[in-house]
């Protein structure tokens, strides 16, 4: 039994419509792993669940929930199937209701069924083909008969896999015509006529009432040992001709021409354009969430930038003061790094300024407010490092009081100048980097609209590569920098904020930079990669309500607020939360070897992202009062504030996997586009793997080349070919493919 599902990146959200994640079922242990996600049985266009987006399926899941009938004796159990469909290969998973009251009905089995069978190509025939098994199987549930229906994920371990010796689809053949051709029964002899009968079925089914399909009958009659009589056989082509005429009269009927005739090509999707999903609002705290949809409506942007800017302006007013507890011995930072890709003209300057706006205007009441103060630390400093300058004139004519050298020495040592409130730099190198750092606490943050950054990382002014300041300060490891010229600088606990907006050229540059993702720099940041809203923005647009924004900057000020003291304040797990993110982390580490493989060292590092995004929307979503003596509660991240913050990790799962694969990061698709290069030199228009292995001769290994032309045959650049002349018997011929004709108009 083999066939295909397509998982997301989420459990239990009925909202979503993107399953990008290709499963192969072919044993029990790959399909438990597969039905713990929501799923599907069927392939779409860019991943997006709908009719409309229809490609193909293999297999088609069944409900049955015994709703129709309240007496137990009637209801039909798992273990009842093999009697019901004889000799059909299935699969059946308790669903999540199994055995549980449900609405107003009583506890009772309940289960899905999942049938593979001959693949379908267009969401008439998928349907029409769950229509031929309801009407067999009336007890399954006839609302969930569409092309587009996805199965929530649920865990399971009493399951049952049955390997049958044919399909659904073959069975309902079968059925169809032992029904139509009831006077067929009685002839017992061997298995001949049974045999000449289901291939006489099958002939007309596809060739029609033909001459080809009766001379193609009559040649595997004569495969009859001992021949059958010309009179059975007679009979036998008799019932399938009427057969046949019954079929054409069948809603969703595809005649033989339609059937047989090539495939109808499209466009094949550009490997450079994805289907992302959007940002889930709704998991922000509301006034950070409110403030991030308010504002993408005011400048028709699409809302993922405001609110994967809300995440950073979060980072700069928490990081330094709060940690979170992962595990007993796992403590995480709560700053983070978030990268926006986007063309040029995205508006990219106003969002960001919107969302930095409160930052600017506490950074600048504070500093107003400290002027004097301010400028009194520099003038004590000033007369400290004079009276030192005196003190060592003294001291070399040896005039100097050795007590007083001492004292002042001390009075230097511990002096801390108070300095301007600095929440953010934009164009920066590294060396000035590490000084802000040193001079703020350990604190320091990047916000920039450009990539500039990356230049200087890569040696623009220095001419060597220098990302240590970046690499450490992401994740907390102290800095010690000594070099001659400069002040010795160390900084135990730095904590580094970044949210940079750039246009694909940079992130081109991020990737390809050997160093950058070698060292793990490209690892850290959350990649985002918005729809474009260019060409459908409307100018006159609803501004930001003022309650809104108010609303954004009290919360933003309320964080501000907090004071930074010797250490962190520690954010803890409730236990539903931590029992969360480990059934997350379980789901994950498989995949870091199979769906994730291009993309393991970013994520490698998710669960402390998304223990890092779970801290600041916990600290977010309450007002903490600054009255003095007021003793807060201990922040706890409960089970909704965790949900909410995987919801966010596995959105930014789907954008980082395709910020690696645009720019080349992903090696499938660049030996995807070596393959339809040579495919269009060669001018060919069908191929068989050997023939790829041959051309190609950076292929090694045949399931390197199967990789490829999967991905080649998803994105419609080529489509399997039936061989129509294989009977069955030996070794099946190798796999032919046809090249879509679409590619040479490129």
């Amino acid at each position: 039994m083999k066939f295909t599902l397509y998982t997301a990146n989420c459990t239990g959200n009925e909202k979503n419509a993107v399953y990008p994640n290709k499963a192969e079922i072919d044993n029990e242990e790959d399909f438990k792993v597969a039905i713990c996600r929501d799923h599907v049985s069927a392939e779409y266009r860019n991943s997006h669940r709908s009719v409309l987006d229809y490609i193909c399926g293999d297999a088609d899941v069944m409900d049955c929930d015994n709703d129709k009938t309240e007496n137990p004796k009637e209801w039909v159990h798992p273990e009842m199937y093999q009697k019901l469909f004889p000799d059909v290969s299935f699969a059946i998973v308790p669903s999540r209701h199994d055995g549980k009251v449900k609405g107003n009905k009583s506890a009772r089995p309940r289960h899905h069924v999942y049938f593979p069978h001959k693949k379908t190509t267009t969401a008439d025939e998928c349907a029409e083909l769950k229509k031929r098994i309801y009407a067999a199987a009336p007890f399954f549930d006839d609302g969930a008969m569409d092309a587009a229906r996805f199965i929530f994920g649920c865990p399971a371990e009493n399951i049952i896999w049955h390997e049958g010796s044919r399909t659904i689809d073959e069975f309902l053949d079968e059925l169809d015509f032992a029904e139509f051709d009831r006077s067929m029964e009685n002839i017992t002899e061997g298995s001949r006529n049974k045999e000449m009968s289901l291939f006489a079925g099958k002939i007309v089914k596809r060739y029609g009432c033909t001459e080809e399909a009766h001379r193609i009958f009559m040649e595997r009659s004569e495969r009859c040992t001992p021949p059958l009589p010309q009179s059975e056989l007679d009979t036998i082509w008799n019932s399938a001709v009427g057969f046949g005429k019954k079929l054409e009269k069948q809603e969703g009927y595809v005649p033989p021409e339609e059937y047989n005739k090539k495939p109808e090509w499209e466009t094949p999707i550009p490997f450079d354009e994805f289907n992302l999903p959007s940002f889930p609002v709704e998991t922000l705290p509301k006034a950070i969430g409110d403030y991030a949809a308010a504002l993408s409506e005011s400048t028709q942007t699409p809302v993922d930038m405001a609110a994967t800017s809300a995440i950073a302006v979060l980072s700069v007013c928490m990081q330094g003061k709060f940690k979170i507890q992962a595990k007993a011995d796992w403590i995480e930072p709560v700053n983070t790094f978030v990268l926006d890709v986007m063309n040029p003209s995205e508006r990219k300057s106003a969002v960001e300024n919107a969302m930095v706006r409160p930052l600017n205007l506490f950074e600048a009441e504070r500093n107003t407010q400290n002027a004097a103060a301010i400028e009194s630390s520099k003038m004590q400093k000033r007369i400290l490092e004079r009276r030192q300058k005196v003190l060592e004139d003294q001291a070399s004519k040896g005039k100097a009081d050795a007590e007083e050298v001492r004292r002042i020495a001390e009075e230097i040592a511990g002096y801390k100048e108070m300095k301007p409130m600095k929440l953010y730099v934009d164009d920066i190198t590294t060396e000035k980097l590490t000084s802000v750092l040193a001079g703020n606490d350990g604190r320091a943050a990047i916000l920039s609209t450009e990539g500039g950054i990356f230049d200087t990382l890569a040696g623009a002014y220095s001419k060597t590569v220098n990302i240590d300041v970046m690499l450490k300060g992401y994740s907390g490891d102290s800095i010690r920098v000594d070099r001659i010229g400069r002040n010795s600088e160390s900084i135990m606990n730095p904590a580094l904020t970044v949210l940079l907006m750039v246009q694909p050229s940079v992130l081109s540059g991020l990737m390809q930079n050997g160093t950058f993702r070698g060292r793990g720099l490209t690892a850290r940041f959350l990649y985002c990669i918005p729809a474009s809203f260019v060409g459908k923005r409307r100018y006159r647009s609803e501004p930001v309500p003022e309650e809104i924004y108010r609303e954004y900057e009290l919360c933003i000020r309320n964080l501000l607020e907090d004071e930074c003291g010797k250490e962190a304040e520690i954010i803890t797990l409730s236990d539903e939360a931590d029992a969360m993110i480990e059934m997350f982390a379980e789901r994950l580490e498989p995949e870091l070897n199979r769906g994730y493989a291009d993309i393991v060292d970013w994520a490698g590092k998710l669960v402390g992202n998304i223990q890092r995004i779970a801290a600041l929307l916990c600290r977010a979503s309450i007002r903490r009062s600054h009255d003095f003596l007021d003793v807060p509660e201990p922040l706890v991240v409960d089970g909704q504030t965790m949900s909410n913050a995987i919801k966010i990790g596995e959105y930014f799962i789907e954008h980082a996997k395709a910020a690696f694969m645009l720019m080349g990061a992903d090696p499938v698709i660049s030996q995807s586009k070596k393959v339809v290069e040579v495919v269009k030199e060669n001018g060919l228009t069908e191929f068989t793997r050997r023939d790829i292995m041959r051309l190609c001769r950076n292929f090694k290994k045949a399931e390197d080349v199967q990789q490829v032309l999967t991905r080649l045959t998803d994105y419609g650049y080529i489509a399997s070919k039936d061989d129509e002349s294989y009977s069955g018997k030996g070794r099946p011929p190798a796999q032919t493919y046809l090249v879509n004709p679409h590619i040479y108009e490129q």
